[in-house]
């Protein structure tokens, strides 16, 4: 009887063991805008292939072990553009995970990342709605989303509310942002979602700037299980600084 009991409290430790340490993970999960306008040009490039080239090499130097994937907004190589074609409004439900976060996936995302070809529009509330609900696992104790994008909502949906409402009850969330010459409305929207999370939103005006902004939301030490609690007031009364300029406040 009592070696039946040590072997099921064993069993059980080994159990909570493997749970708590799955819990005290970052799953961080890309998501990269592939709606038509990435094509533009972006001093000799386009904004893709800029934001590929630098994202390739910050993923070099990552530890196998950091959990993450790779989720595109807008169609890829195989959607289908007939049905797209026949139901427009399927285009705001284009996104689609490329990558599933886990570990080990270094040369799968870049893989994936050369692959991308921007058509389509950006439906990111749509995006935000389907990857906290399917992609992160339900032991990650940071779902960290980094979003690379070079423009707001194009669906006739508020972001901004969506990210509102799910962190007034989940508080694991953070979003962090790459907006790539985008305009000051535009701004505004993607700054909301980093304010309500407790993330960071870069104003890229430049190529270079991509490495930086990688470097700092993959880095080691950019370490959000320190995440203060959401103070909606201080996002209510966030100021907005653009280009430099300090624009309002915004409510």
């Amino acid at each position: 009887m009592n070696k039946v009991f040590y072997l099921v409290l064993l069993i059980f430790l080994i159990i909570f063991t493997q749970l708590s340490s799955l819990a005290n993970d970052e799953e961080i999960l890309i998501i990269f805008d592939s709606s038509i306008s990435m094509r533009e040009d972006f001093y000799g490039s386009p904004k893709y292939i800029s934001a590929v080239n630098e994202a390739k090499l910050v993923l070099d130097k990552l530890s196998p072990s950091k959990k993450i994937g790779l989720r595109i907004i807008g169609l890829t190589l195989d959607s289908s553009l007939l049905s797209f074609i026949k139901n427009p409004s399927e285009l705001c439900k284009a996104t689609q995970l490329v990558v599933p976060i886990r570990e080990n996936n270094i040369e799968y995302i870049k893989n994936s990342m050369d692959t991308i070809m921007p058509l389509g529009t950006t439906p990111l509330t749509y995006t935000l709605e389907t990857s906290l609900k399917y992609d992160f696992t339900r032991y990650a104790k940071l779902k960290h989303i980094i979003l690379v994008t070079d423009g707001a909502e194009s669906c006739n949906r508020n972001p901004c509310e969506y990210v509102k409402e799910i962190t007034s009850y989940q508080k694991d969330i953070k979003i962090d942002i790459m907006a790539i010459g985008v305009t000051l409305n535009d701004y505004q929207q993607l700054k909301c979602l980093a304010d309500y999370t407790n993330g960071s939103i870069i104003n890229i005006e430049k190529p270079s700037e991509f490495k930086n902004a990688f470097d700092k939301f993959l880095s080691p030490d950019y370490s959000q299980f320190k995440m203060p609690a959401i103070n909606n007031k201080r996002v209510q009364n966030s100021q907005i600084i653009y280009k430099n300029y300090l624009i309002e406040t915004y409510k």
